[in-house]
């Protein structure tokens, strides 16, 4: 039976596939906005930013295969993050008739910069905030806002950083001890005749890994997916934006596709 959501509130985190999926969008939000479920949703935009650097003709630098984000270029990766992509969920949760409020990760000290290798440049990962700060977060959700998070923040000198988003998103979701909800657009996890595995603890995980099942990409999403759990003490779901039964599951308060509890 898959587990079922508390009163906490979801923290949603969504893909660039699931960014650009606004159809989809609008019928998630419809739905738990029906159901009054409080919710929070926390975005990168990767390709938005490639796509403006492209046509500014600037090159994306990347270092070992990932992302640079030079500080001169911070600007420019801020306004496609915290804009054009915020704005864009944004408007499709006001269709949907929710109240959304743009915020980045670090605001009102809900997350902290970590920075990661220097050879990045701005690039950072997050450490959760505290108790006070969970408190300004969940009078916004108690308020009715839908705070739509975005993965760039501000150190305590003011200078801007590109977050992981996977990690803004863990940080919220600990913060809150809230369950998180990976939506992309891959059902859950599969097994060896492609047929989706509802729930993955640490031992099976292990299995699937040693039998060859879960591999390459999957097992970086599932072991992180596993930390979040064991982090926040909520179950973690991996799931796709496109699977009809989305809305439904989570309105009632139920896991969509793979859930990993650790």
């Amino acid at each position: 039976m898959k587990p079922t959501i508390k009163a906490k509130p979801l923290v949603i985190k969504l893909s660039g596939k699931a960014l650009g999926a606004e159809p989809e969008l609008e019928r998630l939000f419809r739905a738990l906005r029906s159901a009054g479920r409080a919710f929070l949703l926390v975005h990168g935009g990767g390709v938005a930013v490639d796509r403006l650097m492209t046509d500014l003709g600037l090159e994306v630098k990347r270092v070992r295969g990932l992302r640079a984000s030079p500080a001169e270029e911070m600007p420019l990766i801020a306004g496609a993050l915290a804009g054009t992509c915020s704005l864009q969920l944004r408007g499709a949760a006001v269709r949907a008739g929710l109240l959304p409020l743009g915020l980045a990760a670090t605001d009102g000290g809900m997350c902290r910069v970590v920075p990661e290798d220097p050879e990045l440049g701005r690039v950072a990962k997050t450490q959760a905030g505290g108790v006070e700060d969970r408190g300004r977060l969940l009078s916004l959700l108690n308020a009715g806002w839908l705070p739509v998070i975005s993965s760039v923040g501000l150190d305590s000198e003011g200078r801007l950083w590109n977050i992981n988003a996977d990690d803004a998103a863990l940080s919220v979701a600990e913060l809150l001890g809230a369950p998180l909800i990976f939506l992309s657009d891959v059902k859950g996890v599969l097994d060896g005749e492609k047929r989706l595995i509802p729930e993955l603890t640490p031992e099976s995980t292990e299995a699937l890994i040693r039998d060859g099942i879960i591999t390459a990409g999957m097992t970086v999403k599932v072991n992180a997916a596993l930390s979040a759990s064991r982090a926040t003490g909520a179950p973690v779901s991996i799931a796709s934006i496109f699977d009809d039964a989305v809305p439904e599951l989570l309105s009632v308060g139920k896991f969509p596709g793979t859930v990993c509890r650790g």
